[in-house]
């Protein structure tokens, strides 16, 4: 092997070393395992003010769900793809509960959700504090049948984040964030398009 080969290869393992460190690569997920069913524990909280999507909310009186922060991969939260209609189907002691991910949590490790105490008291009480044994799973808002009962998009109409509308191009797109009424055209950072 020839000296220039030598530094080329510790060149790029440095390189390589550097942007693992200051990019973060390997602390978040590539991808969100839809449909997954995972085992872990759920605790609660009762923060208000703006959750991680950028949305003002209230863990005391909305259904909700923080996810840990290894699932969070954009380096702006509010554009991440959690926050596009995503939701976690909790089951616990036979009961099932569907809520938004509107919020990060900073501690829970990847199987660990941290709901708002009104989900929370939807399956355990809130004295329990932590909840081993359950099983979640990421859905997508609406589930399969989105595109069927979505309306159609109208201007000036109030849509909540996990919207699904059919606009007048025939396609279909997904409120990324609660908006009153924009176009999913133009307005891009409240709308996305869906797939059906």
């Amino acid at each position: 092997m020839t000296v220039r080969g030598n530094v080329a290869r510790w060149a790029a393992g440095l390189l390589g070393a550097v942007l693992f460190t200051v990019l973060g690569v390997g602390t978040a997920f590539a991808a969100i395992p839809i449909g997954q069913s995972r085992t872990g524990k759920m605790t609660w909280y009762n923060d208000a003010g703006f959750g991680a999507c950028g949305t003002p909310i209230d863990a005391s009186t909305q259904d909700l769900v923080a996810v840990s922060h290894q699932w969070w991969t954009a380096a702006n939260p509010n554009n991440d793809e959690l926050c596009g209609g995503i939701s976690v189907e909790v089951t616990y002691n036979g009961r099932t509960i569907t809520v938004p991910v509107k919020d990060k949590c900073p501690s829970c490790s990847a199987e660990h959700i941290d709901l708002s105490r009104t989900a929370f008291q939807k399956l355990a009480a809130t004295d329990l504090g932590v909840v081993n044994g359950i099983t979640w799973k990421f859905v997508r808002a609406g589930g399969g049948g989105a595109c069927a009962t979505a309306p159609n998009w109208a201007p000036g109409t109030n849509y909540q984040a996990g919207t699904v509308v059919k606009y007048v191009n025939g396609r279909h797109y997904i409120a990324k964030h609660d908006n009153p009424g924009y176009d999913p055209v133009i307005s891009t950072w409240y709308w996305e398009p869906y797939t059906c």
